[in-house]
């Protein structure tokens, strides 16, 4: 199993869109459209050792995913915070607690 870190927006299904700094596993790293990504310059091969989960996302990124949220919205603001799983869907990359923590603390002044 291969991974590929995208560096562009690619929209995978009608109601699927990932963003860049996704990683998504590739079964077969000789897959045609992985291979495609890589030689257009939309994703890059995450080499063996290098961190691929949990790289520290910019806060400016997380800062302005925060602000596309509702605060109206139980899904999206959970005990006054934004929920982790609303952040990494507009992000298309996972957001830890301390990150969603930190960019959150940087908006509240």
């Amino acid at each position: 199993m291969a991974k590929l870190r995208l560096l562009a927006t690619v929209k995978v299904a009608r109601e699927t869109t990932l963003r860049p700094g996704a990683v998504i596993e590739v079964k077969d790293p000789e897959d045609e459209q992985a291979a495609s990504l890589v030689a257009r310059g939309f994703a890059r091969w995450v080499k063996a050792g290098e961190v691929a989960e949990g790289e520290e996302l910019p806060l400016d990124r997380i800062i302005a995913a925060i602000g596309k949220l509702d605060p109206a919205n139980a899904k999206h603001f959970k005990g006054g915070k934004p929920e982790l799983k609303a952040l990494g869907d507009v992000l298309g990359a996972d957001v830890t607690a301390d990150q969603r923590d930190r960019a959150w603390a940087a908006l509240q002044g």
